[in-house]
């Protein structure tokens, strides 16, 4: 119940900020730190393949789906909020490869070995903070062998941190693994640490490849600035500054280990 209850109101949440992604999101340095890397994965992930059949888990308005849709045979488009995924449809309307559906991360209605390719790209996971490992399981369980698979998480551990007394005293006091202790806009986050990932896809058959970070110079600067819109101040325009930076780093060990959040690129054994 307690599960049922955080799904509904993610979604509710999500409903208020339907109008929010396009207009405004994409003006707060932080997004647009983070929509860089997106693109940047997306673009070598992508580019000079072709896939059979891609999930985009949690595809929210369809920003990334728009993209995937170019280079796979089928995409299917899950989220668990309708106002979200009726934008989605809206914005994929001319692909006729694309569809979408209204999913639970945690149990998932396609069989095994799906799809050659998974995508999930915005927090998916970290929203779930209770069964993001039956998220994990199912992910790894409609993926083929061999099958791509990326997604991005709330780090443990990130510079701006210092600025979250509260959220620092609870990591320091569980310094093995994440917790659920983050929190915006009212709704909590899991975060992760590098290690707690690398094992948990070693448990359900993946392997990690790559690790990338963004926001990690960017979150010396305060939040009230790298959130702030259109980077209207020195400190706004410093964090994007800073996040061109974090774009040529996000790979870069110890660099790529201290983002706000992490994007997980691995394959399906």
């Amino acid at each position: 119940m307690i599960q049922e209850q955080a799904t509904s109101h993610v979604a509710a949440v999500y409903k208020q900020l339907k109008d929010e992604y396009d207009e405004n999101l994409a003006k707060v340095p932080f997004f647009i730190n983070c929509y860089a890397l997106f693109e940047k994965l997306l673009d070598r992930l992508l580019n000079g393949h072709r896939y059979d059949s891609i999930l985009d888990l949690g595809c929210g308005p369809g920003i990334q789906t728009v993209r995937l849709a170019r280079h796979a045979s089928r995409v299917i488009g899950v989220d668990i909020s309708d106002d979200l995924l009726e934008v989605a449809r809206g914005r994929c309307r001319e692909y006729s490869n694309v569809r979408f559906a209204k999913e639970d991360a945690r149990a998932l209605s396609f069989g095994p070995g799906t799809f050659d390719a998974i995508f999930s790209y915005g927090d998916v996971l970290s929203h779930i903070v209770d069964g993001y490992e039956r998220a994990l399981a199912e992910m790894s369980r409609v993926a083929r062998p061999g099958a791509l698979i990326t997604f991005e998480v709330d780090n443990k551990w990130h510079p701006g941190i210092f600025y979250n007394p509260g959220e620092l005293i609870r990591n320091l006091a569980s310094p093995g693994h994440g917790h659920a202790g983050r929190k915006w806009n009212d709704l909590h986050f899991r975060t992760f640490t590098y290690r707690e990932l690398r094992d948990l896809l070693n448990k359900h058959g993946m392997e990690m490849m790559e690790y990338h970070g963004h926001n990690m110079l960017a979150s010396l600067i305060p939040d009230r600035f790298v959130l702030e819109r259109k980077a209207r101040t020195l400190g706004g325009r410093a964090a994007l500054w800073l996040g061109r930076i974090d774009l040529d780093l996000s790979d870069v060990y110890p660099f790529n280990r201290m983002g706000f959040n992490t994007i997980v690129v691995a394959k399906k054994r």
